[in-house]
């Protein structure tokens, strides 16, 4: 997917470029550039959107983020850990692809608290009241683990906190894990909610 979209955008902006120096001398041939950049454009979107819609939690395609993130804490594959949900703020509207991203890395914390951190109690909070950024913020009283060994080594929860990374780090976020033996975990995964995105919104209300 990566390839083919980056050489049919490569090919675009060489037809503008070259619509560009034909403008003055050939407006036919400059308009007719821009018109097959234009159809180009609009199909490369439409793939897109479909390849997005594919990739989408099936816990999201006919629910927001809160009431997927409601429904994987009610879970009874949480036991024996008490997992809570909460919302704060009044939740707007969230693009699909950044809805998407903050359920898959919410349900990798979620695990690494109640399989790995054999937490008593984890609370999942929603987090809206930064009209600039959502948060999902997963607070356990587990073991607690080093942080900066877990997320360089090898093991699992290590490679669970790299991929969360990388996966909000693909759209402008960030996720930070503050922990320490015996004291259980915080982690916060965060995604900015006013960049442009292909799959459109989807409502959170």
């Amino acid at each position: 997917m990566h390839d083919t979209l980056a050489q049919e955008l490569a090919g675009s902006r060489m037809l503008l470029q070259a619509a560009d120096r034909d403008w003055d001398r050939r407006p036919d041939l400059a308009r007719t550039q821009v018109r097959t950049v234009v159809d180009a454009l609009g199909a490369n979107l439409a793939e897109t959107r479909t390849i997005i819609s594919d990739l989408t939690p099936p816990a999201l395609e006919h629910d927001d983020l809160a009431t997927a993130l409601r429904t994987l804490c009610a879970r009874d594959t949480a036991a024996p850990s008490r997992v809570v949900f909460r919302t704060e703020g009044e939740p707007g509207d969230l693009p699909r692809d950044r809805a998407a991203a903050l359920l898959r890395v919410a349900q990798g914390l979620l695990a690494n608290a109640c399989e790995h951190a054999r937490a008593r109690h984890v609370l999942v909070t929603l987090d809206h009241r930064d009209d600039r950024t959502v948060t999902v913020e997963v607070q356990d009283d587990g073991v607690g683990f080093d942080a900066a060994v877990a997320t360089a080594g090898p093991g699992e929860r290590g490679l669970g906190l790299t991929a969360g990374r990388e996966r909000l780090g693909a759209l402008g976020g960030s996720l930070t894990v503050r922990s320490a033996p015996g004291r259980g975990t915080l982690a916060r995964a965060s995604l900015p909610v006013d960049a442009l995105a292909l799959a459109g919104p989807v409502g959170s209300r």
